[in-house]
């Protein structure tokens, strides 16, 4: 029996063919996928957290698609934050995309190992101003019961929650009028820990780590 050989034109066209269905696929992937983002500032961290959380938070989903880009959510964040850069807003955007697609906070470095206090100057980077709002990630935790000791320099109105890097709260507390304020709870040493805390005009003068 004889065997015919393909033509070598037959080949290439195939080749081509699938060159060009590749190129296609690359083509259609998010364009954030293909240029990262650098970390985020701790002022962009502290808007996402204060202001997009409270309609974002816990929306994740890997199916969730993301090919409109940042530049098509630019209006939409404007709207809540008032005039924002491209720089920022791609920030924001990718802080969301790392939020829905892990469900998990996007990663932060707390301001040194949770022991002993923390003071207003090193906390004063995670208020947002304009919210009346801290976000503060705490890192992690001796394994136990712990308790921090929150002092303001006013009558403090709002609330403290604190939450795992799975974004499950383990502690909330109303403030109303407190000028100081203890949050208890039950830590484990495998997560991370992060501090939600809503005081209106008051300024946080203290952290006290027990």
């Amino acid at each position: 029996m004889t065997t015919f050989a393909a033509p070598a034109r037959a080949y290439k066209s195939m080749t081509w063919v699938a060159a060009d269905c590749l190129a296609a696929l690359a083509l259609a992937l998010p364009a954030a996928a293909a240029d990262p983002q650098p970390p985020a500032s701790i002022e962009t961290i502290v808007q996402f957290n204060t202001v997009c959380s409270n309609c974002h938070e816990g929306q994740c989903s890997g199916r969730l698609s993301f090919d409109s880009g940042a530049a098509a959510a630019h209006s939409h964040v404007e709207r809540y934050i008032g005039k924002a850069s491209e720089v920022h807003v791609a920030a924001l955007f990718a802080m969301l995309r790392h939020v829905k697609e892990t469900c998990a906070h996007y990663p932060a470095v707390p301001i040194r190992p949770a022991t002993g206090a923390w003071e207003a100057a090193e906390l004063a980077p995670w208020r947002n101003a304009q919210a009346g709002a801290y976000f503060i990630p705490l890192g992690r935790l001796a394994a136990g019961r712990r308790q921090l000791r929150l002092e303001f320099d006013g009558a403090a109105e709002g609330g403290a929650r604190i939450d795992d890097e799975r974004m499950e709260t383990v502690a909330d507390e109303r403030l109303c009028g407190d000028t100081t304020k203890a949050v208890a709870f039950d830590a484990t040493a495998t997560t991370s820990y992060f501090l939600h805390l809503k005081a209106g005009a008051a300024i946080l003068r203290r952290i006290t780590f027990r």
